[in-house]
């Protein structure tokens, strides 16, 4: 990454004033210049007014004039004056706060001309300033959120580039993705400036957690806008770092969540042990009348303490929900910047050697495996020379965990739950599956990991790495079974069964025709042979092939998949063919 720039001076380049031959009339009121009517130049425009639309004055120490109040008309004031405040350290933090809060309600009114004078007159000039040099929360927050409204706009986005906020971004994000929630301190080293790294400890507290999760979700939100409009440059995504730390967004897990729930359980200790020995001592009491209003109090204070400890577990929950919010949107982001062909080379040599899709492929956030999926599918449509890379290591089983979560229409016996447990484990690298928590599965991350694994199959080296998963043919097929109303799946469905059978030797596999194993399979990375991972695809394919659902093009790749399968008997597959056909009709 680049490294940030650590003066502290905040300067703004004059703007060059008009001419007074060139104005008759003031541009706000359009009054008449005259002996009587005087022109006056406002300091922040650089424009001509009149007196009484340039009556107002405010320091502009940004553009050289130091401290003292200069002329401003109406026009400029409210920007003047905010952002004034906004960079003035010298009156503590608590100015600063309030010209940048300023800021945000004048950008949360969404008038044209006010965010026209933001843009034009140092506003976000300001916000990128104060996320570089800023040690506050409060004001990387407040900044944050401005930032992330604007990235809302088409036409601030290139400015947002060209003004050269994402490094700060950058840096905001690996600073407080790499906090020690416990001590306050950095967990490894950054790049951040000085003063960030030599920010004072404070008392971590959920609320103060739950800030530092909404400022990496601003930034997130921000890289998701501009990935989305496609404006990021290769420079902007490999060099500066935007697609590593989406990456290490999409995965981000601080596990605040599981801190909370021990803080919880550990004060629910602490309150049973209490109420014991308070009941013991109301035991030992000899008046009843002590006795009934010690009991009275403690039946209160256990109200009080149960709603303290419903506010911790609803505030992990919300502090969860966050953490899933910032792992969806880096997931987003990543998509939208592999869906142009132009960065895919870059994406692919980014993760060459690498879990990080695989990782992401089995996150237990829906959201995370649909996209990464999707990405998956961008990148696989085109780059055959790249698929065998791009599928390496552990993303073909990840990959195929997407659909063999789904529910089993063909299990009807019990070896048969048993053996796909096995195959769970497998998919997902674990041995303590539960499938509560990847449920229920997206149906569009079905449809973009069928729609990847259709585009992997036209490449002989990944199809074979594929066809050698566990069952995989049984998964396949069992898709449109769980999805039955969804045409796109069935349609990338039938594009994988026809692609697959392109190669003569995975027919035999497909029709579920005995192979002897030679015990030398290399791929078959789960101790099972060939005969067990063959599956009898006929019965699927006439199944969509029947159904009212089917479109004309998932007919066409249903008729190409039995055309590819033809060569272990022409006259059955015919035959076949015209059923279908007879039956559709």
């Amino acid at each position: 990454m680049q490294q940030l720039d650590d003066r502290q001076t905040f300067l703004l380049p004059r703007p060059v004033w008009v001419n007074d031959i060139d104005v008759t009339h003031c541009i706000s009121c359009n009054a008449a210049f005259g002996p009587l009517r005087r022109r006056h130049h406002c300091r922040h425009c650089g424009n001509i007014f009149c007196h009484e639309c340039s009556s107002k004055s405010v320091p502009l120490p940004q553009l050289g004039y130091g401290s003292k109040p200069v002329r401003v008309c109406k026009g400029c004031f409210e920007v003047a004056y905010l952002v004034t405040y906004a960079i003035d350290d010298d009156h503590g933090l608590s100015t600063q706060i309030h010209g940048t809060r300023g800021l945000l309600e004048l950008i949360e009114k969404d008038d044209e001309h006010d965010l026209q004078n933001v843009v034009m007159y140092g506003g976000i000039d300001a916000l990128i300033w104060l996320c570089r040099s800023s040690t506050s929360v409060q004001i990387h927050h407040l900044t944050t959120t401005i930032l992330a409204i604007l990235a809302e706009k088409e036409s601030i986005r290139p400015v947002i580039i060209t003004k050269w906020a994402l490094p700060p971004l950058l840096h905001l994000i690996e600073f407080y993705v790499y906090y020690d929630t416990n001590t306050r301190k950095k967990k490894k080293s950054s790049s951040l400036s000085t003063v960030q790294q030599q920010q004072p400890a404070e008392e971590i507290t959920p609320a103060s957690q739950e800030i530092i999760l909404e400022i990496i979700i601003n930034c997130t939100h921000v890289f998701y806008q501009l990935s989305r409009a496609g404006i990021l440059s290769q420079s902007n995504i490999i060099d500066d770092g935007v697609l590593y730390t989406l990456l290490t967004l999409a995965a981000y897990d601080p596990a605040v969540e599981r801190q909370l729930q021990e803080q919880i359980v550990e004060n629910g200790s602490i309150e049973d042990n209490e109420q014991q020995q308070q009941q013991q001592e109301e035991d030992g009491q000899e008046e009843t009348t002590t006795t009934n209003e010690q009991q009275n109090e403690n039946g209160n204070n256990q109200e009080t303490e149960e709603d303290e400890e419903i506010t911790a577990e609803e505030i992990a929950e919300q502090l969860k929900d966050r953490i899933r919010i910032i792992q969806s949107l880096a997931a987003k982001a990543v998509s939208a910047i592999s869906a142009s062909v132009s960065n895919q080379p870059s994406v692919i040599e980014l993760i060459r050697g690498t879990d990080k899709f695989a990782y992401l492929l089995r996150s237990t956030n829906g959201e995370v495996r649909k996209y990464m999926a999707k990405t998956i599918a961008y990148l696989s449509l085109r780059n055959d020379k790249y698929k065998p890379a791009l599928l390496g290591g552990d993303v073909a089983r990840a990959l195929v965990s997407i659909i063999a979560l789904l529910p089993q229409y063909h299990e009807v016996q019990e070896k048969d739950k048993k053996q796909r447990k096995q195959d769970l484990s497998y998919f997902l690298s674990r041995n303590d599956v539960d499938e509560d928590q990847y449920n229920p599965m997206n149906p569009s991350a079905v449809s973009h990991a069928c729609c990847a694994l259709a585009n992997f199959a036209t490449n002989n080296e990944s199809q074979s790495n594929l066809i050698s998963q566990p069952h995989l043919l049984k998964y396949i097929c069992n898709v449109p079974a769980a999805l039955p109303s969804h045409n796109e799946v069935q349609r990338h469905v039938a594009r994988c069964l026809a692609n697959f059978a392109l190669y003569g030797e995975n027919n035999a596999v497909m029709l579920n025709y005995s192979i002897p194993s030679n015990g030398n399979d290399s791929n078959n990375k789960n101790g099972s042979s060939n005969t067990r991972h063959s599956y009898n695809v006929l019965p699927t394919l006439l199944a969509m092939g029947q159904s009212a659902n089917a479109t004309p093009d998932i007919q066409r790749h249903i008729v190409r998949a039995i055309d590819n399968l033809s060569s272990q008997g022409k006259i059955f597959f015919f035959l076949l063919k015209l059923y279908i056909f007879k039956r559709k009709r």
